[in-house]
């Protein structure tokens, strides 16, 4: 007799991965809050501390632990993990604590609001992060090329022997309608 085949597993693959990840991030974020305000002039600039804020050490070695786990085991961090997390020094980034958070519109006067951008400062490195804000996403290559290759439908019209372009939402040329 045959052995039947196992069937594959049920669930996430590499859960053992994702539930050290989680575990990681919490712990920095606790460790992180924890780290008591520093008053000016007490601590003097050093690599593990800031000049405002006292930087946990440990936390800033479990973010860069996570970073390493993360691309090692090929795990795609989620957005609003990754963007709390600093890519310069690997602190984690709490908005009044160890980063400033910034709206900018750097268009002529501010007058696009689609040109915002969340401008994101770690206050332990110096480095920015920069976000657009309230933009939509632009469509893929691929996508924005089925688009232009699709050809609009083409009607003759009534009046004359021309044919015309009628896009899809539009009544095509040479049509009226009457108020009702």
């Amino acid at each position: 007799m045959a052995k039947d085949k196992q069937r594959p597993a049920k669930g996430m693959v590499n859960r053992h991965l994702h539930a050290r990840t989680t575990f990681l991030y919490q712990a920095a974020a606790y460790l992180t809050l924890q780290a008591a305000p520093v008053e000016q002039g007490k601590i003097e600039d050093s690599p593990t501390h800031s000049s405002r804020f006292a930087a946990s050490g440990d936390a800033v070695r479990l973010g860069t632990h996570l970073r390493s786990i993360s691309m090692k085991g090929q795990l795609h961090l989620s957005q609003t993990v990754k963007r709390t997390i600093c890519k310069s020094c690997s602190a984690m980034l709490i908005p009044g604590r160890t980063a400033n958070h910034v709206v900018e519109n750097l268009s002529k006067g501010g007058r696009k609001p689609w040109a915002d951008v969340l401008v994101v400062e770690c206050r332990t490195c110096g480095s920015k992060k920069r976000f657009p804000v309230g933009a939509s996403r632009q469509e893929s290559k691929s996508r924005r090329a089925s688009a232009k290759t699709t050809p609009l439908p083409v009607e003759a019209s009534p009046d004359t022997d021309l044919f015309v372009l009628a896009k899809p939402s539009e009544k095509p040329v040479g049509h009226t309608s009457l108020p009702t």
